[in-house]
């Protein structure tokens, strides 16, 4: 007897809930965390002295952060993921470093499996198959770096998943405009923006979609206006609401967070193809290539086709007349997921906006490139070869070379567990470590240290390791029993060890004789271990 799909689709997402709570605290602290966890607190402090100030009295952990919101560096970033993990740890009383980010790991990766479901809803609906949706979401799952980030990167990831979960809201009050999904739209469009001001592409997205289908003759004036005028205010209450820096002066406050987000206030340099590039000048097609080395050949192919055959289908809809981009439902949803692909990395290159650390900052455009990427795939799996023979076999030859496709990335993403952030594909080349940036979150500190501990049995031993990073900060993410036994010391000269993970500087290391380890991921060196002294 044949499965019923709710429960292969319940099963999928079930077990893909089990492995994450399984494997969340394999994963090291990286070079943001702490920073991130910084600007939760000094919002949720901000807040709880206007509404709750005995809470803020009564806990010890507030006292560090006594500069106020509005003086803080980085008051304009979206807190409302932050500020609400900080807040449930606080009724948690969590306590050690340990238990925080582990906690704060957690609650990532079940946002983004949240987000993955409606991923899923979204391939479902798109192709009207429930198979296409699961197909969407595996193929969202086996995405090396994506997957990694999922537990530690509570910046882009859970923008990333905030993001789709209102592509899915959204989609569904463009398609069905009706009070209700106004108010999920809403819901969703805030709390994107509210999490990153580059959420506003959705409201805007939204608002031109729905009147073209109005131009179009597809959804009646009278109901598409009713939603709007319930859709917009309910979304700028929201998101002046769940954001404390909007308070004192909402629009002024709100214009400069955008400004501050398209010319980014980091001045460093990137490791692209072999050379130290400036952030602030870098080639336009840095993005591209950035996605293209580390997507799955898998997902990549298929988008190659993806692309031309939606935009070939638009221009079609434009020559036969009357203005039209589409003539489906399907057609409408292919056009939006491309401009959500295209619209971001068009406003990166126009604006001449600061990227670092690959394209993380872009994540956000992963599913709805997965979905054009879908498109591609659905079109080679209902093509057919002219030849009878190879006709009746191409379905089993296309899901064959699918299938161990998957597998193989499967497998590079349990070799390299926990370090799936260092993935690349093939179209990377030779010599990966030398030509583009590897751990640049510092993730494989938290091994190099372990190794130590390890292999060394004094009480005390000392390490140093190149600033800024979060070596230090890894320590607290070791077993409590073993922490007191790592000291980082600022002088190389009296360090046990000297740990790298070569960011920013690929080769400054390569001439010291003395070292004992590599942290390596599917092949290729990640971190270096140096014993100092003998």
């Amino acid at each position: 007897m044949a499965l019923r799909p709710w429960v292969l689709v319940t099963g999928f997402f079930l077990l893909f809930l089990l492995l994450g709570c399984w494997i969340y605290p394999d994963y090291g602290l990286s070079i943001d965390e702490n920073q991130s966890r910084d600007n939760g607190m000094i919002t949720l402090k901000h807040v709880l002295q206007r509404f709750d100030p005995d809470f803020v009295l009564w806990d010890p952990a507030f006292s560090p952060f006594s500069t106020p919101l509005m003086e803080y560096y980085d008051r304009d970033y979206g807190i409302l993921f932050e500020s609400s993990i900080s807040y449930i740890e606080r009724l948690l009383l969590l306590e050690t470093i340990r238990e925080r980010f582990l906690f704060r790991h957690l609650a990532t990766f079940l946002v983004c499996w949240v987000g993955c479901i409606a991923f899923y809803q979204l391939a479902r609906r798109c192709f009207g198959s429930w198979k296409w949706g699961l197909l969407g979401a595996l193929w969202l799952v086996l995405s090396p770096r994506l997957f990694a980030d999922f537990f530690y990167n509570d910046k882009d990831a859970v923008f990333m998943a905030l993001f789709a979960i209102a592509m899915n809201t959204g989609v569904q009050f463009i398609l069905r405009p009706s009070w209700s999904r106004a108010v999920w739209h809403a819901m969703a469009c805030a709390a994107t923006i509210d999490v990153r001001i580059m959420g506003v592409l959705l409201p805007v997205v939204t608002l031109v979609l729905l009147a073209l289908r109005v131009l179009y003759g597809e959804v009646s004036w009278r109901r598409a206006l009713s939603a709007t005028l319930l859709y917009l205010p309910f979304t700028v209450g929201l998101v002046v609401l769940f954001w404390p820096y909007l308070w004192p002066a909402p629009w002024e406050n709100f214009r400069q967070a955008f400004h501050n987000m398209s010319v980014f206030r980091w001045g460093g340099t990137v490791l692209y193809f072999g050379k130290m590039k400036a952030a602030t000048s870098l080639p336009w097609h840095y993005a591209f290539v950035w996605m293209g080395i580390t997507t799955p050949l898998l997902y990549v192919i298929p988008f190659l086709l993806g692309l031309p055959l939606i935009l070939t289908q638009a221009v079609r809809r434009l020559r036969a007349g009357g203005l039209r981009l589409w003539g489906s439902e399907q057609e409408l949803q292919d056009l939006l997921f491309l401009g959500l692909w295209l619209a971001p990395l068009l406003a990166v290159i126009i604006l001449h906006s600061v990227l670092y650390d690959g394209w993380r900052q872009l994540y956000f455009v992963y599913p709805a490139a997965l979905l054009v990427a879908l498109r591609g795939a659905y079109a080679i799996w209902h093509w057919r070869p002219r030849l009878p023979r190879w006709a009746k076999r191409w379905p089993q030859l296309v899901g064959s070379v699918a299938a161990l496709s998957m597998i193989g990335t499967a497998g590079q993403m349990v070799e390299a567990h926990p370090l799936q952030n260092v993935y690349f594909n093939l179209l990377a080349g030779d010599d990966v470590v030398h030509r583009f940036e590897m751990d640049y979150w510092g993730l494989s500190y938290r091994a190099g240290l372990e190794y130590i501990l390890a292999t060394d049995p004094r009480p005390r031993i000392t390490f140093n390791a190149p600033m800024p990073s979060p070596a230090v900060f890894n320590i607290y993410i070791l077993p409590p029993d073993e922490q007191s036994r790592l000291v980082f010391v600022e002088d190389l000269g009296q360090a046990d060890y000297f740990l790298s993970t070569y960011r920013f500087h690929p080769e400054d290391y390569d001439f010291m004789q003395k070292q004992v380890h590599e942290v390596r991921a599917n092949g290729r060196r990640v971190l270096s271990v140096f014993k100092m002294r003998w």
